[in-house]
């Protein structure tokens, strides 16, 4: 879903494994994640991975480019993701159920289920979904299969809404992952694999808002654990673990001014997070942060929004973070965006603590940024061209030589300053042509990522990232074809030609026919075919990602 629809990069460790979000040639602990008004990357790693995240259980995803995001903390420099679950009442009771189940290539078995009850005064949204693989696909250009890739996870997650009154709701999210998957081997042997790997994620977040006319406020509680176990050999009972619990209390309250269409928002947060692993001791942070938010509304024309944030962490300094953006109506059709932000991470606990690798002397990076945009919005067809700066200072990357006393050690250090510049541009048509319906969408981004010091590239930054879909619809009938093209990418700090990952398109196609549709009911049969051209690719070293491969589902709403 967003590898095909948005500008973020997706670093996959072969199909199935891990998978990490980068955005405008950040890292992926520059991507914040956020739940339902959370951010949730893991305080070891400073990630999200989305192999244990089941998109398809939430009911809308929004992605934000750009610093802008302050009042999410730490992380939040190349953008957001924010992964949200809608409670909707209705002034009669509603039920309604939908399963969706496929089957495809390597054994590989999906179902997902959702239920959803809503009344005048109560909603109720359930969710849970099991996937399975053998995932033993052909590596192209070789003798072998993907050995030892196999993998399994089971997600579920509640969600509960009660009106108090006319102004008054409480709400409640719960979600859990359990999941478990072998880790792959890499070229040139692949078939020396042992390597196992599970985990288990549960979040739940309690919501209580006021709103009385031009006075609002919100109360939220959450608890979020994660806990891993890594195995080196699937076959033995030993194993390294890490675990963490998060506590967090927020409370946003906001006033409207309605004579100067003017609104001031005020978010006060305090978190206390306990991380350990086998090899580190729990560790314990504590941070409080309060952030001041303006919004202006200027004749319906010209729209401001001006942030502050301030953080007081147990373990830091932190620096500092605001954020400017102005959104203006010059012509019709046409608007102008320009935004302007500092930002900041802090180091995770396996930057600093990780045996043998950790660095205990890194400090916060911070990163200054801008960005510039036009868009046109005419009927049926948008347009959005801009371009961003982003200047980061003690950058923090991991990198096999950081330490001159541990040579050839991946240790991660502060790169003295980072610069990433680039430009993007998206594009969206959609026309009903007498119930033939075409949908157009085309992304792509070109992004230069340096280290300053040394004018070389950083790793794993594509500077070309293409996608593109293209769909079709007719009464009961409808198609899609996807395409996905990413440059080339260097994998040492050098940047040498030698070690560098080819650029590559991959294409995707399928369609659905509706078999019936009433007021009840809806039965809707499917099928994809992924990797239609057959390419071989990669998205990291020795690890070739599936041929082609085939999919069919089926989807029941009643």
């Amino acid at each position: 879903l967003l590898r095909f629809n948005s500008l973020i990069y997706l670093k996959e460790y072969c199909s199935g494994g891990k998978s990490t979000a980068s955005v405008r040639g950040t890292s992926s602990a520059n991507t914040a994640v956020i739940w339902n008004g959370i951010n949730i990357n893991s305080i070891n790693n400073g990630q999200t991975g989305f192999n244990s995240l089941t998109v398809n259980l939430f009911d809308a995803i929004d992605v934000r480019s750009g610093g802008g995001s302050i009042e999410y903390g730490s992380g939040a420099i190349g953008g957001t993701i924010h992964l949200n679950d809608q409670l909707l009442y209705n002034s009669q009771k509603k039920i309604e159920n939908q399963f969706v189940g496929s089957i495809g290539s390597f054994r590989t078995y999906n179902s997902l289920y959702k239920f959803k009850l809503s009344t005048e005064n109560l909603a109720l949204k359930l969710g849970m979904s099991y996937n399975e693989s053998e995932n033993d696909y052909k590596l192209l250009g070789t003798d072998f299969n993907n050995f030892n890739g196999a993998y399994n996870n089971f997600n579920m997650s509640v969600g509960l809404a009660y009106k108090i009154n006319s102004k008054a709701q409480l709400k409640f999210f719960s979600t859990s992952y359990l999941g478990e998957r072998l880790f792959s081997g890499e070229l040139p042997n692949p078939t020396g694999a042992k390597e196992k790997y599970k985990d288990f994620n549960n979040r739940n977040l309690l919501v209580y808002n006021y709103q009385k006319n031009n006075f609002n406020q919100q109360f939220k509680l959450a608890f979020l654990t994660q806990e891993y176990q890594y195995f080196a050999d699937k076959d033995l009972e030993d194993y390294n673990f890490g675990k963490s619990r998060r506590y967090l209390i927020n409370y946003d309250v906001a006033y409207k001014f309605l004579s100067i269409n003017g609104k001031l928002t005020s978010y006060s947060e305090y978190e206390s997070i306990f991380g350990k692993t086998d090899q580190i001791i729990e560790k314990n942070r504590r941070q409080f942060s309060q952030s001041f938010i303006y919004n202006q509304n200027v004749l319906n024309t010209v729209f401001i929004d001006l942030k502050v944030r301030k953080d007081y962490n147990s373990d830091y300094k932190v620096p500092n973070s605001y954020s400017i953006g102005v959104k203006a109506k010059t012509l019709k059709n046409i608007f102008l965006r320009a935004n302007a932000s500092k930002n900041y991470r802090v180091p995770t606990y396996n930057d600093l603590y990780w045996p043998g690798q950790g660095n205990i002397n890194l400090i916060p990076e911070t990163a200054v940024q801008s960005e510039f945009a036009v868009t046109y919005k005419k009927n049926k067809i948008s347009a959005d061209l801009g371009v961003f700066y982003i200047s980061a200072k003690d950058k923090i990357v991991w990198t096999p030589n950081g330490d001159a006393s541990r040579p050839g050690v991946w240790t991660p250090i502060n790169l003295s300053n980072v610069v990433n510049k680039g430009i993007e541009l998206n594009l969206a048509y959609a026309k009903n042509y007498n119930n033939h319906f075409i949908d157009f969408n085309v992304n792509y981004s070109y992004t230069e990522a340096k280290n300053k010091d040394t004018q070389r590239f950083l790793i794993f930054v594509p500077k070309h990232l293409f996608n593109g879909s293209l769909g079709y619809s007719y009464k009961r009938f409808s198609f899609f074809y996807q395409q996905l093209f990413t440059g080339e990418i260097f994998t040492t700090e050098s940047n040498s030609k030698d070690f560098i990952l080819p650029s590559f398109f991959v294409s995707n196609l399928g369609g659905d026919f509706r078999i019936t549709k009433n007021i009840k009911k809806e039965i809707t049969i499917g099928f994809k075919i992924n990797n239609v051209f057959n390419k071989n690719y990669v998205t990291q070293p020795r690890r070739p990602m599936p041929n082609r491969n085939f999919n069919i589902n089926i989807n029941y709403k009643f």
